[in-house]
């Protein structure tokens, strides 16, 4: 009998059990496929496939520790399972277990030294525990096997970059450049390795501030007697978000929270208004600057993008290191509220938006080309989302709220 509502037959075989339990499986059904791998466990222990299987339907269910002790034992009894020594290394990394991980993709890509997969996996486990010249090593293996492969082209340059590989980087760029127009990363990355090879025209063109950078401001939308009241809308919205976190994983604010993407809720309330004014703003920039193919940023304009915005919260010595926005093509920020600390005249830049900063290396030696902007209530600074930018940590009783957004690209 087939399996009806999650229920089967006590009395069916061993491969009707095995096929519910995929079934289930590939439903996302996970509690009940568990179930049926387990009994399938019960007549054959040591089976791979079984155990692999049960291991990634309990790792979906959250329990990350049950799933690494089930692959565990898959590679145990069966050393040359390549399936179980690959999926032992994803659980592992997902459990923030970066060294074990790295070991099991290292007897994964030994068993299949002719699959991608096992190298690509072992390299960026190596440069999360900055082994960065393993992890080049092991890029270099993938792009043999896989010359195409994008992601590991742009994994590969940022490695080269930790290493000062700065020729290496600015190969490894042109070619993601070819496979992928105005890739932000490769863009980014660029940046910085041209600067390190003192080749600074190229260096330039990418970083133009005078001519990608645009400042202006916004006036209060229809609805909203003047800019003081929107703005005090905009900040209530924000401050009051059910998404607004503090410090947010994988996330470069400091000493300050942070909200989700403020375009996906179904009242977006005094967002709506700021969206309708960044999206004309945007036309404007296209505008404004016309494709030029000479030049990689401007050469890919997209005509139909998607929104995503979200609003910053610091308080003193807030601040963000030096980013970028990776999946959009042309980034800005909205001021809502600024401490007087900032707008006033002095002659440091506390609370600024700095850009044209790479991240932290030791490796680096040249001295950035940067540009700080000042911001006030109201105003607006769109850039390429290539562009490194930070802002600068300041001292104030008073909040600093900027909403930030970024252009992504829609096909």
């Amino acid at each position: 009998m087939a399996a009806r509502n999650g229920t089967r037959s006590q009395s069916a075989s061993p491969q009707t059990l095995f096929e519910e339990a995929i079934a289930l499986h590939r439903q996302g059904n996970w509690k009940a496929a568990v179930k049926r791998y387990k009994r399938l466990l019960k007549d054959a222990p040591d089976h791979p496939q079984i155990l692999n299987m049960c291991a990634l339907a309990t790792a979906e269910l959250g329990d990350l520790s049950g799933a690494v002790k089930l692959l565990n034992k898959t590679v145990d009894k069966n050393p040359d399972f390549s399936d179980g020594w690959i999926n032992l290394g994803v659980i592992l990394q997902k459990s923030g277990d970066n060294t074990a991980a790295m070991t099991a993709y290292d007897r994964f890509r030994t068993l299949q030294p002719d699959q991608p997969a096992g190298h690509f996996n072992f390299a960026n486990v190596c440069q999360l525990l900055e082994r960065h010249d393993e992890a080049v090593k092991a890029y270099e293996k993938v792009l043999a096997l896989a010359p195409d492969n994008t992601g590991a082209w742009s994994n590969f340059s940022r490695a080269c970059l930790h290493l000062g590989e700065w020729q290496k980087t600015v190969d490894a760029t042109q070619r993601i450049l070819e496979l992928s127009p105005g890739n932000t990363g490769a863009l980014a990355i660029r940046s910085t390795a041209l600067a390190e090879l003192g080749r600074n025209d190229e260096m330039t063109d990418l970083l133009d501030f005078d001519r990608l950078v645009q400042q202006l401001e916004f006036g209060a939308p229809e609805g909203h007697a003047d800019l003081e009241s929107f703005n005090a809308a905009l900040c209530e919205h924000c401050m009051s978000h059910e998404s607004l976190v503090f410090e947010p994983g994988e996330n470069t604010t400091m000493n300050g929270h942070q909200t989700g993407n403020l375009s996906q809720d179904a009242n977006q309330g005094p967002i709506a208004p700021l969206l309708e004014m960044i999206g004309k703003a945007v036309q404007d920039y296209q505008a404004s600057h016309p494709i030029d193919p000479a030049h990689p940023f401007l050469a890919q304009r997209p005509e139909r993008w998607s929104y995503n915005i979200w609003a910053t919260i610091l308080g003193s010595q807030g601040h963000q290191a030096p980013h970028i926005h990776r999946s959009g093509w042309l980034s800005g920020c909205y001021y809502a509220k600024i401490p007087g600390v900032i707008t006033a005249d002095s002659k440091n830049q506390d609370g600024w938006i700095e850009f044209g900063r790479p991240q932290d290396n030791p490796k680096l030696k040249s001295e950035p080309q940067t540009r700080s902007y000042q911001p006030y209530e109201g105003m607006v600074v769109l850039f390429p989302s290539y562009f490194y930018h930070r802002t600068e940590p300041f001292e104030s009783e008073d909040s600093r709220i900027s909403i930030a957004f970024d252009i992504v690209p829609q096909v």
